[in-house]
């Protein structure tokens, strides 16, 4: 373990120095506070062994300043001291020192001491590799709470999130914003035809080339079972409707095999809004509602199309 030792007396610092190396510790040493503070803060040493009273910076000051840093970690601090008073010593522990013995030292006590921080540190560095892990799983689990497993795209919650949001922000700001909501024509029969799982891989087949279509600040949603939707941000009804009517292309080239489709693959109908002046006094749901009514209309006129 790296120790960073601090003690004015140049006999005792030596004897620490060889002492804590024929334990198979590194050591880097200074002789009074204000050196060892510049040297912690280029290395963060988290072990210290310092003397209490010393010239230019004493052991309490450097303890207090060392427990001042936000981000350095812990830091394992035992204070070297003639001082015995149990009020001294107390005093030592106040100022953040965890543990502390009089000089002269024993060599054994040393030892003991030593290995009790070194324990100390250990267990932090576990717990900190524990944290992390837990960060990580709980940034998963966030992850899997707005994104479509299947699709790999926002589910009907993140939809719902970011609606409400980019409505919110064209009434402020008097911005725009393209809503489109497509349904993947007769896919209950495609299901019924070749299978859940080959269904499964028409799903993610199509939602990857929608998101190939689209800028990076436009977002795609799975809405429930095969309708997506899509929010365009900061566009009027004439660009949406071009997106819309792209992506019902690309999706007619993909030819998925459909024999149960009249034109035998599978085909997406959409249905267009986009937020307009009236709605500056309405909720987001005028918007969802009209993109819905299109998608009926295209629904019920023969699909594989785009309507308003």
């Amino acid at each position: 373990m790296k120790i960073l030792i601090v003690e004015y007396d140049p006999i005792s610092r030596l004897l620490l120095e060889k002492t804590l190396e024929s334990w198979g510790h590194e050591i880097t040493s200074a002789e009074n506070g204000q050196e060892a503070w510049e040297i912690f803060q280029k290395s963060n040493y988290k072990f210290v062994i310092s003397d209490w009273q010393m010239p230019v910076m004493d052991g309490l000051t450097l303890c207090r300043k060392i427990r001042s840093l936000k981000n350095s970690g812990y830091v394992y601090f035992i204070l070297l001291t003639g001082k015995e008073k149990k009020r001294e010593v107390i005093e030592g522990l106040y100022s953040g020192a965890d543990d502390y013995f009089t000089k002269p030292f024993d060599r054994e006590e040393l030892k003991v001491r030593t290995r009790a921080g070194e324990r100390i540190l250990n267990l932090e560095k576990e717990l900190n590799g524990k944290n992390e892990e837990l960060l990580h799983l709980n940034a998963k689990l966030e992850e899997i709470a707005w994104i479509d497993p299947l699709m790999e795209i926002g589910n009907r919650r993140s939809f719902f999130e970011s609606i409400k949001k980019t409505h919110h922000r064209a009434k402020r700001y008097a911005h725009n914003y393209g809503l489109v909501m497509c349904d993947i024509d007769n896919f209950k029969v495609y299901n019924d035809t070749y299978g859940h799982l080959q269904g499964d891989n028409a799903l993610k087949q199509i939602a990857v080339t929608i998101k190939n279509l689209l800028r990076m600040s436009d977002d795609v949603y799975r809405f429930g079972g095969e309708e997506i939707t899509i929010i365009l941000q900061n566009q009027e009804l004439e660009y949406t409707k071009e997106v819309a009517e792209r992506i019902r292309e690309k999706i007619e080239s993909l030819r998925i095999e459909h024999k149960g489709s009249p034109v035998g693959f599978l085909t997406l109908s959409c249905g267009v809004a986009a937020f307009n002046a009236e709605d500056a006094d309405r909720d987001w749901q005028h918007v969802l509602n009209r993109a819905d009514k299109a998608l009926y209309i295209a629904k019920s006129d023969g699909k594989n199309k785009v309507c308003l």
